[in-house]
């Protein structure tokens, strides 16, 4: 590709605010070529590519404007302290595939293990 046309593209990224993809661009077109890929799924994983970027994004700033005192993850959870919870129950239901099922979940017992 010749390097007018990948600055102009890169330039048109950036107008239209496609960051993810302005920055992976030349690294993306190198590997789409090598792998001899559809103009339709180099644009589809491309356009992932920027659709993940910008969830990723909205869902930190999120968090930040909730201005929670500290942050929690399942990772983080030591399932070591509270041996009654099935871990791996933990983890499918962090899955949510209970929701694309229509499935209802419904959670008993104290917020406080002390309790």
């Amino acid at each position: 590709m010749s390097t007018p046309q990948l600055e102009r593209l890169h330039e048109q990224c950036h107008r239209l605010r496609l960051y993810q993809v302005e920055q992976e661009l030349t690294a993306r077109l190198e590997q789409a070529a090598k792998r001899e890929l559809s103009y339709a799924d180099f644009l589809d994983e491309l356009l992932a590519l920027e659709v993940g970027a910008k969830t990723a994004k909205h869902h930190q700033l999120r968090i930040v404007m909730a201005r929670f005192p500290f942050q929690k993850t399942l990772e983080s959870f030591d399932f070591k302290f509270q041996p009654a919870i099935a871990v791996k129950l933990m983890r499918e239901l962090a899955g949510g595939r209970y929701m694309d099922r229509g499935d209802n979940v419904l959670l008993l017992g104290p917020p406080d293990p002390a309790t």
